[in-house]
């Protein structure tokens, strides 16, 4: 179950604790309602699964587009995200994954370019940017690392160009641009910007 699948993320005892809760959260009785968005000649069937006789969303979520493609996968527990999530591209391919624990995201964020290579990874912690960010160009060659604190930019944030050599180096503290640094296709030093005094890009 992705309810499951979260729970292994927790310390053991939580995990433990979690485990029984859906074991009992698995034995409510649900129904499956079917609703459509999108336009006629383009419909999206979301097939969603209630707790019986209420509007709370209790159980897997799957939407298809109009080929009968899935295009997004969620569980909910108590009307929240539970579990993994993940979202297709409309010919199948994966385009984004994460993790939700008590409807807040967890652990890492991936999202995929449409050929199916890495375009990015962003770590969560209860539902906030916390630790590494990393983007890739399309032929998978690191484009930009940095790193999150409570929802802000802390500390280097690198730059590079598609050849993998390092162009920018920034300083930030809780959001702030300190310092910027340029570099040249060598690796030397071209520019360097105190962002206190002048204004940085």
């Amino acid at each position: 179950m992705p309810r499951y699948a979260s729970c292994v993320l927790l310390a053991l005892g939580a995990w433990i604790a979690c485990v029984s809760l859906s074991w009992a959260e698995a034995h409510i009785p649900t129904e499956l309602r079917i609703s459509y968005t999108g336009s006629k000649e383009a419909p999206i069937t979301i097939k969603t699964h209630y707790c019986q006789g209420t509007t709370i969303k209790c159980g897997a979520q799957v939407k298809t587009n109009a080929k009968g493609v899935v295009i997004f996968r969620a569980f909910y527990v108590n009307g929240q995200y539970d579990g993994e999530i993940k979202g297709y591209y409309n010919d199948g391919t994966l385009q984004e994954e994460s993790v939700y624990i008590n409807g807040k995201r967890h652990g890492t964020l991936k999202l995929y370019y449409p050929h199916g290579k890495l375009k990015s990874t962003q770590e969560y912690a209860n539902h906030k940017r916390e630790g590494k960010l990393e983007k890739y160009y399309p032929n998978g060659i690191l484009q930009e690392s940095s790193t999150y604190k409570n929802d802000m930019r802390e500390g280097v944030r690198q730059e590079f160009n598609p050849d993998g050599t390092l162009h920018f180096e920034t300083l930030y503290t809780e959001n702030k641009k300190i310092w910027m640094k340029e570099y040249d296709s060598s690796g030397t030093i071209k520019k360097e910007t105190n962002c206190r005094w002048k204004r940085c890009y």
